[in-house]
């Protein structure tokens, strides 16, 4: 099966059944109370369950941890259609720009694995970022792991994929936001206002912030640090400027 095709993890499997269950179909291969709050919310939902063996599990999950249970999504949702997540970015761009005092938006320049996306989607997700744009090309995507280790945002945080981010970056100073680029040679988060509409650019596992796009960030900032160690990794920094940049808007 492919990765699109289910999702495994307590939570984020919880999460799918909430808000995507139509057609779905949840396979279940043992005993436990989690499995079975799982299978009353499944049924709840009019969603099919099936017992099957832990042998006929592990070859329909591929390999996953699947803990005994796997949730199959339709060929409808599963196949080429869009996410319910997914946005279109200039018309999200247009309603925070007009609407909005406060907005948060989050760019992701090339982060190619699923477990980093999977842990930015979830503090994207507990600190309300409006939108999490990514490109088309060189970006880990949807998929079962981030499902899991986002435990169930990657369902719910507003999401574009664009073809170009130098290009959304453009548009999204036109628009009106300040963007920053994270980056370890940048200057203290402390020392600048992260208030009103801000857009927070996080570079690829260790190559950074392309060039092209570093070039049209108004400012590059950075997280104090007094470790050995050179720099966070993408997912953490993420969610400590995420973090400072709410502290900012939501103090007054």
């Amino acid at each position: 099966m492919m990765d699109r095709q289910h999702i495994y993890g307590f939570h984020a499997i919880e999460e799918a059944l909430k808000k995507r269950h139509r057609g779905a179909e949840l396979m279940v291969s043992g005993k436990s109370k989690r499995i079975s709050a799982l299978i009353a919310l499944a049924e709840q939902k009019g969603c099919k369950v099936r017992n099957v063996s832990r042998e006929e599990l592990d070859d329909l999950s591929g390999g996953v941890d699947h803990r005994g249970v796997l949730l199959f999504l339709s060929d409808a949702v599963s196949s080429g259609r869009k996410p319910p997540t997914n946005r279109d970015f200039d018309t999200v761009l247009q309603q925070l720009a007009t609407r909005e005092e406060q907005a948060l938006i989050l760019l992701l320049d090339g982060i190619t694995d699923p477990q980093n996306l999977g842990a930015i989607l979830r503090s994207a997700d507990q600190f309300a970022v409006d939108l999490v744009v990514l490109p088309e090309r060189r970006s880990a995507g949807d998929g079962a792991v981030v499902d899991k280790v986002s435990a169930g945002a990657s369902l719910h945080v507003p999401r574009s994929v664009v073809p170009n981010i130098p290009r959304a970056v453009e548009g999204l100073k036109k628009a009106g936001f300040w963007v920053y680029g994270a980056d370890m040679g940048g200057g203290s988060a402390w020392n600048f206002s992260l208030k009103g509409k801000v857009a927070m650019v996080l570079g690829a596992e260790g190559r950074g912030i392309g060039r092209l796009v570093r070039e049209r960030c108004d400012e590059i900032i950075s997280i104090p640090s007094r470790g050995h160690i050179d720099s966070f990794n993408v997912s953490v920094a993420g969610g400590i400027l995420l973090y400072e940049c709410r502290r900012q808007q939501w103090s007054d």
